[in-house]
């Protein structure tokens, strides 16, 4: 399968997930990732706002907060195609923002270089870490320079054999989904 076909076929099964689907999967990804090392060891994580029936990633920020973990997310800005990064207290203060994404209404410039741990969103993945997201880039030119621990978060079904990869591309050190942690070396 080409790219686009394999970003289609997994946006059509995202979508065919009900709610109920969605929560009890989001559970156990959440219950796996918090028992991973790193994550615990972490002090400041990135996250990116779930979306489009992706794995909940609000219940996983309300945890870490309770650990007292400082929490970053990404903020889209889409002329320059690029992710800026703000702490984030609380998720009431949040507004829509690019692609219907929740956003920080009041902007708390982070550095990138405090991160940990960048928990990251995919289309698809693949047992090398191979990420496929949704072809923009915004993650590739975030990841690209970034030292922090790299987790995709997904769907097991979401899981490929092997996906196209560019030069471009950043492989995960994790992936992890409902049934599994996968860890790249």
């Amino acid at each position: 399968m080409i790219k686009d076909e394999i970003r289609e076929d997994m946006r059509a099964k995202r979508r065919a997930l009900s709610k109920d689907e969605v929560k009890i999967k989001s559970d156990e990804i959440r219950q796996r990732l918090l028992g991973v090392e790193r994550v615990k060891q972490a002090k400041t994580i990135c996250t990116f706002i779930s979306a489009f029936k992706e794995p909940d990633t609000v219940e996983i920020i309300k945890e870490l907060w309770e650990q007292d973990k400082k929490i970053v997310v990404p903020i889209t800005d889409i002329e320059s195609g690029t992710l800026s990064l703000s702490y984030i207290n609380s998720m009431d203060d949040m507004k829509k923002g690019a692609y219907g994404i929740l956003e920080p209404k009041t902007v708390r410039k982070a550095d990138e270089n405090n991160i940990d741990v960048i928990l990251v969103p995919g289309l698809a993945f693949d047992r090398n870490g191979g990420r496929m997201g949704f072809g923009k880039g915004y993650y590739d030119r975030l990841l690209e320079s970034s030292k922090a621990v790299k987790i995709g978060l997904c769907y097991d079904f979401q899981i490929l054999e092997k996906i196209p990869t560019e030069s471009h591309d950043v492989p995960m050190n994790f992936v992890i989904t409902e049934k599994e942690i996968l860890e790249i070396r």
